[in-house]
């Protein structure tokens, strides 16, 4: 990456995005687990720019929560077009020589791209440099004008334009680099259009009357694209999602069936781990290799081993060691963690509990709040009472204990280790290490089974 010191990058996202027909900003509609201004964020700062502003409407608590501090927000108080817009930042940029403006809603934007944009403004020293592409309808996006030698000489909103301008399919990205030093001067001088906006694009026919150098790129249509509205949406989150899954199979992984597979940007998996249809991978998550993820799972920020099974599960901000074997149809909750060779089968619920190594539970239980050590085997039915309608309390399970079918273990209690329930018994006091459980209430038996 090329740090670009004589840029700052300024993000426009304050347009009120009512074709989203949603109470949440645009640009701050998810893809592939991100915002969009994040995906936009990113592009520009692995194109060596961490100098960013972002233009935002006057309700932006939503854009602080987003940002997190990483970038810094000018207020656009009222909604009257990009030109207008920019020039809310011209204080905070004044310093900079050159500045690289896009839009906000571009989230497919590569880093490549933006690279390119801002060289060849650099090594052709043009006062204003914009990005480009050809796509196959070009309706509500501006046209581009150029003239005999092929050079942009205009950029015509769609609202503006004429029947010959409507018939050009070039049009303008949304991405510019320009100097600073005829900017800001130029967007004071802009008139309204006929809606009484101030449109950024009117500085190309500005800097053509006065004989500023203007330069261009292009670039595939669809890295260009335009989220507007939920179709926008769905059609960018697929074309985001087929990357996602063509770059894991380069690294090799296996992949069923990518269009039923749904995988975020930031998930990591492991060389010849296998993905079966309709599984859901999604936020921070990390599989490791030789691992058999679906059908029809659905992980979430969860930190999977080698060499594990998961079928037809759900698991949420747990930690799966190697060799573990999951479903189908359980569910792994957040703050549990499942040691190596760990066998969960189906319908089973864990909550905020740390299984042993080797411990199994087979089917129908719910573990919740408990400590349970390696080589525990869990009867079906087993469930760990832990709320007592006003509080939470833990259940521990030493190693080697055998909890037969049908438990119930009324926290807080704590099982012995080698120690045994009998089937169907209500636990509500600790068994020692190597005794038995029987009953309801549960009598101990403290026979020792030591040897």
């Amino acid at each position: 990456m090329n740090i670009m010191p004589d840029f700052k990058a300024i993000i426009l996202a304050a347009g009120a995005g009512t074709r989203m027909k949603s109470s949440l900003p645009k640009v701050l509609h998810k893809l592939s687990g991100k915002p969009m201004i994040t995906l936009v964020m990113d592009s520009i700062t692995k194109a060596g720019i961490h100098d960013i502003i972002a233009v935002v409407p006057p309700s932006h608590e939503s854009f602080k929560e987003t940002f997190e501090e990483n970038i810094a927000i000018a207020v656009q108080k009222h909604p009257i077009g990009s030109g207008h817009a920019l020039l809310q930042c011209r204080q905070t940029v004044s310093n900079i020589e050159n500045i690289l403006v896009i839009n906000g809603d571009m989230p497919l934007i590569k880093t490549e791209t933006l690279s390119d944009l801002m060289k060849q403004h650099k090594s052709s020293k043009a006062d204003l440099t914009l990005l480009t592409g050809r796509v196959p309808d070009p309706r509500d996006f501006g046209r581009i004008v150029r003239n005999a030698k092929g050079k942009v000489t205009n950029v015509v909103e769609e609202s503006e334009a004429n029947g010959a301008q409507l018939l050009i399919n070039e049009i303008n990205a949304g991405a510019y680099c320009f100097k600073t030093s005829w900017l800001w001067a130029a967007l004071e001088s802009l008139k309204p259009s006929k809606s009484g906006e101030f449109f950024l694009t009117d500085l190309i026919l500005f800097a053509e009357s006065i004989n500023l150098t203007i330069e261009s790129i292009s670039t595939d249509y669809q890295e260009i694209m335009g989220v507007n509205n939920k179709s926008d949406l769905a059609k960018a989150e697929k074309i985001l999602r087929t990357a996602t899954c063509e770059s894991l199979m380069e690294t090799g992984v296996k992949i069923i069936d990518p269009d039923t597979t749904y995988i975020d940007l930031e998930v990591l998996v492991g060389p010849d781990t296998v993905i079966f249809p309709n599984t859901h991978i999604r936020g921070s998550t990390n599989i490791s290799s030789n691992c058999e993820i679906g059908p029809n799972c659905e992980i979430t920020n969860s930190s999977i081993g080698a060499s594990c099974v998961i079928r037809s599960s759900t698991i949420a901000s747990a930690m799966i060691h190697d060799n573990v074997s999951i479903g189908p149809y359980s569910h792994i909750k957040e703050g549990s963690i499942l040691n190596e060779d760990v066998s969960i089968g189906n319908y089973v619920e864990i909550k905020n509990s740390t299984l042993g190594r080797g411990t199994k539970s087979g089917h129908h239980c719910y573990l919740g709040d408990s400590d349970i050590g390696s080589n525990v085997n869990i009867g079906a039915g087993t469930i760990t009472c832990n709320y007592d309608g006003e509080q939470k309390s833990r259940t521990t399970i030493k190693d080697n204990a055998f909890i037969g079918s049908d438990t119930k273990l009324v926290a807080p209690v704590t099982i012995g280790k080698q120690s045994i329930t009998g089937a169907g018994s209500i636990v509500t006091k600790d068994i020692p290490d190597f005794a038995k459980g029987v009953g309801s209430p549960a009598r101990i038996l403290k026979e020792d089974r030591s040897s």
